[in-house]
């Protein structure tokens, strides 16, 4: 989403929902002592993430009023917000003329069609950053062929698998970074390990639910700074690695674009906190344009992908299929539906999107007790544990199908040792299929088909599941949607290469035009407005105007949960203000919950974004004149 902020162009992203602002500044010709001010907002299709981090509530006789009465005339005036096209060309098939103090019109005198500059045209590739809980990939593209290429040389790399673990290794003496994915790995085996400290997860802090509950980091380190750490030396690594197979010369660090993936869960704030530690990791710098980092959701991403397979899958128009994609830490899912309407094959959410964390991160975690449970007699080193984790994560993890029992190696310290009441001898601890199944697997599945079968509910019809992330491709996981709802769904699949889904469906979004077509809002959204008082209402936000009672800081919704909004749709409302020709502070709010709520200060609203509309001079009108103006929001 998009909007003005303190004169400057901002845009924040929810759930891939999209706020845009037109680059527009105001203009009236109006001799009444009531103005309309139109403050146009539309698409210019950068995708990015801002949130202005000062605010102050605005003085309570500021706040504007929703109106309902005759609006009076208005016209606007272009301002230029992108760069211009080269050579003074017009964006637009025909000449746009300018009117003078109006707005733009077409040679047939008509207003013109608001056409977007190209964004991005001047980044030749694009580098793509799926950022996960337990692994992370990088695809890229140049954008003269479009060809993708997915990273999958990684440093200590001792298996083919196509990620990197999302686990860096910190020195205790001064919690500097030592190492990081599978380098980090191997040092903790060493005898340097016991001065090091091992971080994983550190992903999931961004949960607001659930990070309350996470053990801190050690002493002085944070997440944002866990995450900024990490991403500096994946980073690092990618562009050395893409110089090295395409030749340095080729390489501009000031010529890459990024498109970083995010759950579609998170909230606002924690894809603000991501764009802020892209910053800080050195991908982009603070003052570049906010199209240089694109980020988009993870099942948005993934149904790029699976778009590309709708010919193969037989997906013809008005079909609808399900997104899961199932990571190491959030599951999110999303149904969309097959549009060939235009001509060309285009995509619509048809429902608000869900999701939760429970990945395959934990049964790890389910797994680590049930192990520890049983070895609990034993005093194993940490080494040893790290042994028996690594084995599960890479052999038995993938391969699990809920029918053979698992045989897990032990270390050495045990490895001679015969339990026959624990299944323990020859150097390995059979675990039965049972045993995986209830204890490690069941609980964190479980959750998982109760948010297919949401979403299922949500759309009524489905053709299609396709199950994507590295836990997508779970064998086990694939049969328990199988049985749970082949009688509901004709087609459960997970598509080639469904751990790479994400990633290399990041690279189709920043290369491609936006199939998606329309999204459906997972939140409320409105600004603060005062309203006439009602019983009940708060008696310190009471006030007398007019001779009426009014109340302050009201919430005015411009999008409800599960409302269907069209790229550059423009959802617009009317308020007064008496402050003329004070500029109007009107702040984007945010809120998760399933009722209204009635207020922008009421538990869980949170602020989302900062926009100042500056008021024009109006002929005639004095200060404190009232004045009517349209708030259009345009949504993409």
């Amino acid at each position: 989403m998009v909007a003005v902020i303190h004169n400057t162009a901002a845009v924040t992203e929810e759930m891939g929902m999209h706020l845009h602002q037109r680059n527009n500044s105001l203009h009236t010709s109006s001799s009444s002592s009531k103005a309309i001010i139109h403050s146009l907002l539309a698409n210019n299709n950068s995708r990015s993430n801002h949130l202005s981090q000062s605010y102050q509530q605005p003085p309570q006789d500021q706040q504007q009023q929703q109106y309902s009465g005759p609006a009076a005339t208005v016209s606007i005036q272009p301002l230029t917000y992108s760069q211009p096209p080269a050579n003074g060309a017009n964006s637009g098939s025909q000449a746009q003329q300018q009117q003078p103090g109006g707005m733009a019109v077409g040679p047939d005198g008509q207003p013109a069609q608001y056409k977007a500059p190209t964004i991005g045209g001047e980044y030749p590739l694009l580098v793509a950053i799926d950022f996960g809980t337990t692994f992370s990939g990088v695809a890229y593209a140049f954008k003269t062929n479009g060809e993708v290429y997915e990273m999958t040389a990684w440093p200590n790399q001792a298996n083919l698998y196509g990620k990197v673990p999302t686990v860096s290794a910190y020195i205790k003496e001064n919690d500097q970074m030592h190492s990081w994915g599978y380098t980090a790995k191997a040092a903790m085996l060493t005898p340097q390990g016991r001065g090091l400290d091992l971080l994983q997860k550190f992903k999931l802090f961004l949960d607001q639910e659930l990070a309350p509950y996470l053990p801190p980091l050690p002493r002085t380190i944070k997440p944002n700074g866990a995450i900024s750490d990490y991403l500096r030396v994946l980073h690092a690594h990618a562009i050395e690695q893409i110089m090295q197979a395409h030749g340095g010369n080729l390489i501009n660090q000031n010529s890459i674009q990024y498109c970083l993936t995010v759950p579609a869960m998170w909230t606002d704030m924690a894809k603000g906190v991501m764009r802020q530690t892209a910053v800080e990791a050195g991908l982009i710098k603070p003052d570049d344009p906010l199209h240089r980092l694109i980020l988009v959701s993870e099942p948005e991403a993934a149904a790029m992908y699976c778009e590309r397979k709708c010919d193969q899958f037989n997906l013809r128009h008005g079909d609808r299929f399900m997104i899961c994609d199932a990571g190491g830490g959030t599951v999110d899912l999303i149904v969309f539906q097959v549009d060939y309407s235009s001509g060309t094959r285009t995509l619509k959410e048809v429902t608000r999107g869900s999701g939760a964390s429970c990945g395959s991160g934990f049964l790890d975690e389910n797994f680590s007790m049930l192990v520890r449970h049983k070895l609990q007699r034993y005093d194993l080193q940490p080494k040893a544990w790290a042994q028996i984790m690594e084995e599960f994560v890479f052999m038995h993890k993938p391969q699990f199908d809920g029918d053979e029992d698992s045989f897990i190696t032990m270390p050495a310290a045990v490895a001679n040792l015969t339990d026959l009441d624990m299944r323990l001898e020859d150097g390995l601890l059979a675990i039965s299929a049972q045993e995986m199944r209830e204890l490690v697997f069941d609980p964190v599945v479980n959750q998982v088909l109760g948010l297919i079968d949401g979403q299922l509910t949500q759309s009524q019809t489905c053709s299609a599941i396709f199950l994507v992330g590295g836990f997508g491709s779970s064998p086990y996981l694939y049969k328990r949607v199988q049985q749970e709802f082949e009688s509901r769904v004709d087609l459960i699949r997970y598509p080639p290469r469904p751990d790479m889904a994400v990633v290399r469906g990041a690279v189709y979004h920043g290369l491609t035009f936006q199939p998606i077509q329309a999204r459906v809002a997972r939140r409320w959204y409105g600004v603060d407005t005062t309203r006439p008082y009602k019983a009940g209402d708060p008696v310190d936000k009471k006030y007398m105007q007019d001779g009426k009672y009014r109340v302050r800081d009201g919430f005015s919704v411009f999008v409800r949960p599960g409302q269907s909004i069209a790229v550059d749709e423009c959802i617009s409302k009317k308020y007064i203000t008496h402050k003329y020709p004070e500029p109007l502070s009107s702040p984007l709010y945010v809120y998760n919950g399933e009722t209204q709520p009635e207020f922008v200060d009421s538990p869980g609203v949170q602020k989302l974004c900062d926009f100042t509309i500056p008021l024009p001079k109006i002929p005639g009108a004095a200060p404190g004149t009232p004045v009517i103006f349209t708030l259009r929001l345009y949504f993409g």
